[in-house]
């Protein structure tokens, strides 16, 4: 599914056009499907319906909702916030609305209009639409401030009016909408940090445009779907082995983060790669080798409570040389030097793609010219704060810029970048940017992102083995391992009672998948 810009769909509207649809056409649609699933999702609040309803184009799918519910819900009010419309084919809709039975009027401002949206257990939010910029108008604020304290369900058509298309940042006030049905694709501020906790649950409409037109159209970024996912998840031939799914040299862990180490693995098994070593301290040994028992282990000798990096680089070498085609680094893995010297040397030393979280994140974070020597495709999956220790910045400046910072990152040091967290963005080295869709806020939680490494740790491991010029990219991979995840963590959901799951829920959830 694509993630488009203002510019972006004003220009597939066009191409579409283009192709034989009308704009008339294209907003006849869009009011019906908005309807439609109101009608089908919202089938108990029928009692009383506002819609309010802008002068543009936006208004005109308002129009469109109202004929479509006119009989179906007991009472359908329009609210005229601008009056008449000022663009033709949103009048053209208006003027059927006024000649369809059961729907009645209101201009604005009207001294019952507050009373009325108290008595609404609907309000259709039609005011602006993705030409907005700035702030709500002041007149139009009272509207906005009702809406937001009413009881009644509200469904926003395309962003919820106060949110710009293309940005994050809501300037002023804006409609809190429980639904949003957006049109033709995903807008890049649903996506985006605060708009996103604007829009509630969010609905994407077909509206008619023919799929070569979206083929051929450009776009800000892109979501993942099942149907990818199951190229790395297919049904296996007779004649494999081990070898054939890929071999994950797993570093990871040490005094006390034994957990990290095994859940990743725990994760990465359960998603079908061929072998697992895992590279731990020799104290660590007996607490992982009595949770996991499919993994191979390598001990890393220490000396007084320390690696002894020498003999750990000489155990190492030989791993990375043998048959490793993906290496995972830094879940639990501490924040010693000598752990950071491990992490510096296998980006010096592995040709395999590396997976690189947690601590290898904070190694890269106190000295990030280890990047520069990096021999191999990488992948990183910081949280907010170690993308915030990446970059020098807050967590809060991540927060607001996650996209932006995170394509910045990949582009620059060529790599593949997953910023995690609701949304989670996946940049890659050539500007390219999938954003996951899947999960819950349930995820969040202790082990999550060693569960994220492990899998994708398998994935590009496996992917690595397949032979045929259609490999799936790197990038690409990381954004499935994402959406794998929070599948994972929806089946996980679905069978808890709590309103969180644990790490180990979640690795259990990926047989769902």
């Amino acid at each position: 599914m694509l993630i488009l810009n203002c510019e972006q769909t004003r220009k597939l509207e066009q191409s579409a056009v283009d192709n034989g649809c009308t704009y008339l056409g294209l907003m006849e649609r869009a009011g019906r499907e908005a309807a439609a699933f109101i009608q089908q999702a919202l089938s108990q609040f029928r009692r009383k319906t506002v819609i309010l309803c802008g002068s543009g184009n936006n208004g005109g799918d308002g129009f469109v909702v109202a004929r479509c519910l006119a009989g179906w819900s007991g009472d359908v009010l329009v609210v005229m916030l601008s009056g008449q419309p000022r663009t033709g084919d949103a009048l053209t809709m208006y003027q059927k609305a006024r000649e369809t039975a059961g729907v009645r009027f209101s201009g604005y401002p009207d001294d019952r209009l507050e009373k009325e949206i108290q008595e609404a257990d609907l309000i259709v939010d039609g005011i602006y639409g993705i030409g907005f910029h700035g702030a709500v108008k002041e007149e139009y604020l009272p509207v906005i401030r009702w809406t937001n304290r009413s009881a009644a369900k509200v469904v926003s058509l395309d962003l919820p009016s106060g949110v710009a298309c293309d940005f994050g940042k809501i300037e002023g006030e804006a409609v809190q909408a429980d639904y949003t049905v957006t049109f033709s694709a995903l807008k890049l501020s649903q996506v985006q940090y605060p708009a996103m906790e604007y829009c509630g649950e969010i609905h994407v409409a077909n509206v008619g445009i023919p799929e070569k037109v979206y083929r051929e159209s450009g776009f800000e970024a892109e979501t993942t779907g099942l149907w990818a996912l199951k190229r790395i998840l297919a049904p296996r031939k007779l004649n494999t082995n081990k070898g054939s799914f890929g071999y994950l040299l797993s570093l990871c862990g040490s005094r006390g983060m034994a957990g990290a180490a095994v859940m990743s693995a725990q994760a990465a098994s359960r998603c079908g790669v061929g072998l697992i070593d895992l590279a731990l301290p020799e104290s660590v040994y007996p607490a992982a080798a009595s949770a996991i028992r499919e993994s191979v282990f390598t001990l890393l000798p220490e000396q007084e409570n320390e690696i002894s990096i020498s003999e750990a680089e000489a155990l190492l070498s030989g791993k990375l040389a043998h048959r490793t085609t993906a290496c995972l680094v830094g879940c639990g893995l501490g924040t010693s030097r000598e752990a950071q010297k491990l992490v510096e040397y296998l980006l010096a030393r592995s040709k395999a793609p590396m997976v690189i979280d947690a601590d290898g994140l904070n190694a890269i974070a106190a000295e990030p010219e280890m990047l520069s020597k990096a021999q191999a495709p990488l992948v990183l999956t910081p949280h907010p704060g170690e993308m915030a220790r990446l970059l020098k910045t807050t967590v809060q400046d991540v927060q607001r810029h996650r996209l932006e910072y995170a394509k910045e990152f990949a582009v620059k040091q060529r790599l593949v970048l997953v910023l995690k967290g609701n949304k989670t963005v996946v940049a890659c080295p050539d500007g390219r940017v999938y954003i996951n869709t899947t999960g819950n806020p349930g995820m969040a939680k202790a082990g999550s992102g060693d569960v994220l490494a492990g899998i994708t740790g398998a994935f590009a491991a496996k992917r690595q083995c397949e032979k045929n010029e259609k490999k799936i990219s790197l990038a690409k991979t990381a954004a499935l391992a994402a959406y794998a995840h929070g599948k994972a963590g929806e089946a996980a959901e679905e069978k808890s009672s709590a309103s969180y799951v644990t790490a180990s829920e979640i690795i259990r959830g990926l047989q769902s998948i």
